[in-house]
């Protein structure tokens, strides 16, 4: 039993010492993991969604769909930024909101660069 507690505290210890160097070594993750994809070009900006199933769906009932990639700063692990897709709906004659879906987050590739 006394074995079992060292090796717990042994795994223990090695993993509360790769959180701290992940977390507060410039550029630690980044080396071993490789660097994050580039975010989107159209960042923040809504745009109409007309030619997928949802889209047209949302036509036929008399709404507009309309779809962004938002950045939500901190709101990910440790206060890491994450990329949310955010989903709404308009009234296509009055352009009042009528209703949203709840916000998908969208995970981020790491890509290897070959050093």
């Amino acid at each position: 039993m006394l074995y079992l507690l060292l090796i717990f505290f042994g795994f223990s210890a090695v993993a509360v010492y790769l959180l701290v160097v992940f977390k507060e070594v410039p550029g630690a993750l980044t080396e071993r993991l490789g660097e994050l994809e580039d975010l989107p070009e159209d960042l923040g900006e809504w745009a109409t969604d007309e030619t997928s199933e949802a889209g047209v769906a949302a036509r036929e009932r008399g709404l507009s769909r309309e779809v962004r990639t938002w950045r939500d700063a901190g709101g990910g692990w440790f206060g890491r930024d994450r990329l949310v897709l955010q989903v709404r709906y308009r009234d296509r004659e009055t352009g009042e909101i009528k209703g949203a879906e709840v916000d998908r987050v969208i995970k981020r590739r790491r890509i290897k660069t070959g050093d």
